[in-house]
């Protein structure tokens, strides 16, 4: 450090800071020339958008429906589906139908244009904290757990 020091003591300059993305001269430099920014598409790289959910978990997201009012009229509509059926599910529902299917069980909603069915679940405070620890808090997850 010492012999940079009286190196530098030589020259008569000022240092002056310039921030992140405007200083593209010392990004330029410092650049390895062979490495290449890639943007890669998650799907192609084999990364799994989605999550397998456990069978009693699944249980007990069928056994919650009996106790969510909205989820209840869409499985009593899919059961035997009728434009007198669908006239007695609430107005918000009625509205939004086409997006809902039952497979198995389960309540699936394709809300967003990926193609993508996404379990509906029921409106149960407990398992809803279940849900969330296996799929966000526990230790395969990516994030190291929850603060007890």
């Amino acid at each position: 450090m010492a012999r940079w020091l009286s190196f530098f003591e030589e020259y008569n300059f000022q240092v002056e800071l310039k921030p992140g993305r405007l200083n593209v001269v010392a990004d330029a430099l410092s650049r390895r020339p062979d490495y290449a920014v890639h943007k890669a598409d998650a799907n192609a790289t084999g990364v799994a958008r989605t999550s397998t959910p456990s069978s009693s978990l699944l249980d007990d997201v069928r056994s919650a429906y009996t106790n969510d009012a909205d989820a209840k009229q869409l499985l009593d509509y899919f059961a035997a589906p009728s434009d007198k059926s669908r006239q007695k599910l609430a107005k918000h529902l009625r509205a939004r139908v086409h997006r809902y299917r039952v497979h198995n069980g389960l309540l699936l909603d394709s809300a967003v244009d990926d193609n993508a069915d996404r379990i509906v679940v029921p409106d149960d405070r407990e398992l809803k904290l279940r849900i969330t620890y296996e799929y966000h808090d526990a230790p395969t997850s990516g994030h190291q757990g929850r603060v007890v």
